[in-house]
């Protein structure tokens, strides 16, 4: 299965004909204090994130990578730096069968993967994920995405993942962007959301965003939990 999912990566990322492209970078800082593996011994982290969506022939793919530093050490282990990476591809079943295949407020179904790499001191952790995906049409959302994934993992047992992607653009006809992502499995829940005001006072700013993100992470049956607002600064292209 790792095989194919390999392929499936290889062959959407390597494909030149794109109909849209969004990259921005972000800088989030927050007071990360805590006992979850999101969180600091003791005070703040910083974190530069590079993110990418774009569609295609074929589908379309999301991708991050998050550079974090602390400001002392990570609560999980001694290190003060760490690095993580998702890559989320799709296959649009309306595109590869030439098929209007929507339905109801469903726009389109895809062949959903991802992967998942973050660094750390002992043993790289990965996770290939791999299930069902569509596109939803909810009125005050300009994007919902919604797929399920059967997860598997280089240590741990595996398991389902639920993950939502929403995006809503000029809340109540003003220059404020809502948009986030949550994961829900078996053994975890994380959400992260931010709220964004867009400048518009000359050519650059239109492009530079600063507001807040709400970091939610908690792990069942435990006292694991992660609740964090950040400070962020976005400039996209």
């Amino acid at each position: 299965m790792k095989v194919i999912l390999q392929l499936v990566l290889f062959l959407v990322l390597s494909t030149t004909i794109q109909a849209f492209s969004t990259t921005n970078i972000q800088y989030l800082y927050g007071d990360f204090s805590g006992n979850s593996g999101f969180d600091t011994i003791k005070g703040g982290k910083h974190t530069v994130t590079l993110e990418n969506f774009s569609t295609n022939r074929y589908g379309d793919f999301f991708g991050f990578a998050d550079f974090t530093f602390a400001d002392e050490r990570f609560a999980t282990s001694d290190k003060s730096s760490d690095v993580y990476v998702e890559l989320s591809p799709r296959i649009s079943l309306s595109k590869t069968s030439e098929r209007d295949l929507s339905f109801w407020f469903v726009k389109d179904l895809y062949l959903a993967a991802q992967y998942n790499r973050q660094l750390h001191k002992f043993k790289d952790f990965e996770a290939w994920l791999y299930g069902i995906g569509s596109d939803l049409n909810i009125k005050g959302l300009d994007v919902l995405g919604l797929n399920f994934y059967k997860k598997e993992k280089n240590f741990g047992s595996s398991t389902y993942q639920l993950s939502a992607n929403y995006i809503s653009n000029n809340i109540f006809n003003t220059n404020f962007t809502l948009n986030g992502f949550t994961d829900w499995t078996g053994q975890d829940f994380l959400s992260q959301n931010k709220l964004l005001y867009k400048l518009n006072y000359s050519p650059l700013s239109s492009k530079v965003y600063l507001g807040t993100e709400w970091h939610y992470y908690r792990v069942k049956d435990s006292d694991v939990k992660s609740n964090v607002l950040q400070a962020v600064i976005m400039v996209a292209w």
